[in-house]
């Protein structure tokens, strides 16, 4: 018999009992969906995550230690003169400084209460950053309104700040343009508005942001040592340097404070692409687990094959013998039911990578419908052919195994008895 015969008469055995093979076929398609949608789900996560990271990825932060080891040297704190070093790494393209209230008040906290002048009754606290005009461009932030701090107003310490978005609403109201060119008073130092942030979190939109120079002696005084600096925002040459860069740094900051043993360091290198990494690492593993996870609805269909199948031996021992006794081989009975069971699988294969391509392409539709912002602007599932290939090839797989045992008890029975059989 050939294997056009063999399927006619397979699909012609589907269609006799049509709601028995659609209720086997249902665990097949719920599993191959599961697979192929979580896998493009998971990897347009690692998609997303990786395009929201990349423009700062090669951005290493370093802080000092506030406190040594007991029993250690005492803890040096970043200077001006640190930060030139640090810019003469090979690895190194830019250096940022940072001068916060981290180093005055009891508290540790940069809390300085602020006025509109425009009004003269409005009072709230913010935190007060100190940097040049580079930082926008290695913090990769934009703003709602105005300008950012120019290398003039940077090299001449100008008394203009760029607010946080809270800040600028609190003083100004709700238009961040209504509060570029208004001024506000910083304990007793009055400063331009040239610009508003866009918001990124409350912890960064309760911020004024101003010319290092302006913050050390309009706002902070002695309070940070002269030249000491709160935090250094360092960009290295690219993604791919950022660890040989942290090293870079590591060393250069152990010579200049003399530190000879690790333990001992009183400064902290951060660098943001082993955070990710770390992070993308543990998406990747659950994007891998997960669909292993729903691949277990593919092995339950293959008992649910391998049950029907039995069932349906069962059912038509008759017929078998029939077949037999007029001259059906061994091989062909073994064959219609092998083919049975890889049909049934096939089919339950096919519609379940329809619904799943169906699926995401109506998720990424969707999403493109919505034109969110942040890292679901970068979410995009991704269409594989592999995941596709895999849970359909396994659901053949499935079937062919779970048809194989039943197939071989239908072909090994006798034409007397199967004839016999009630």
């Amino acid at each position: 018999m050939i294997v056009r015969d063999v399927l006619v008469i397979a699909l012609r055995g589907l269609r006799a009992h049509k709601l028995r093979s659609g209720l086997t076929m249902l665990g097949l398609v719920i599993g191959v969906l599961a697979v192929i949608l979580l896998t493009s789900l998971g990897q347009g996560l690692v998609g997303a995550v990786n395009t929201a990271v990349e423009p700062i990825a090669n951005r290493i932060t370093v802080v000092p230690k506030l406190s040594p080891i007991p029993g250690g040297p005492p803890a040096n704190a970043l200077t001006d003169a640190d930060m030139a070093a640090i810019a003469r790494a090979p690895n190194v393209t830019q250096v940022v400084p940072l001068v916060t209230g981290a180093t005055v008040g009891a508290a540790g906290q940069a809390s300085r209460a602020v006025t509109a002048s425009t009004s003269g009754a409005q009072y709230l606290s913010a935190s007060v950053t100190g940097t040049t005009y580079d930082y926008l461009d290695v913090q990769r932030k934009s703003l709602a309104a105005g300008a950012f701090l120019t290398e003039a107003q940077d090299r001449s310490g100008a008394k203009v700040a760029v607010l946080g978005p809270m800040v600028a609403t609190a003083l100004y109201g709700p238009d961040p343009s209504s509060a570029i060119g208004q001024t506000l008073r910083l304990d007793h130092a009055v400063f331009k508005v040239v610009g508003v942030m866009q918001p990124y979190g409350a912890a960064e939109d309760n911020v004024i942001i101003m010319p290092i120079k302006a913050a050390r002696a309009g706002v902070f005084g002695k309070g940070t040592g002269g030249n000491q600096l709160s935090q250094l925002m360092v960009k290295a040459t690219s993604t791919t340097h950022v660890k040989v860069a942290s090293e870079q740094i590591v060393q250069v900051l152990r010579e200049r404070h003399r530190v000879t043993d690790p333990a001992y360091d009183d400064f902290q290198v951060q660098d943001l692409g082993t955070r990710v990494g770390t992070f993308t690492g543990l998406i990747q593993l659950i994007t891998g687990l997960v669909p292993m996870i729903a691949a277990i609805s593919l092995l339950v269909g293959g008992i649910g094959v391998l049950n029907i199948m039995l069932v349906s031996v069962t059912d038509r021992t008759r017929e078998i013998g029939t077949r037999k006794a007029v001259g059906a081989s061994d091989l062909a009975i073994l064959g219609q039911f092998v083919m049975e069971a890889v049909t049934v699988a096939g089919l339950g294969g096919v519609i379940g990578v329809a619904l799943a391509v169906g699926a995401i392409l109506g998720t990424k539709a969707l999403l493109s419908g919505m034109g969110s912002g942040g890292m679901l602007a970068s979410f995009d599932p991704v269409l594989s052919i592999t995941p596709i290939g895999i849970a359909f090839g396994i659901s053949l797989l499935i079937g062919l195994a779970a048809g194989g045992y039943p197939a071989w008890r239908a072909a090994r029975l006798k034409p007397i008895e199967a004839l016999r059989f009630e």
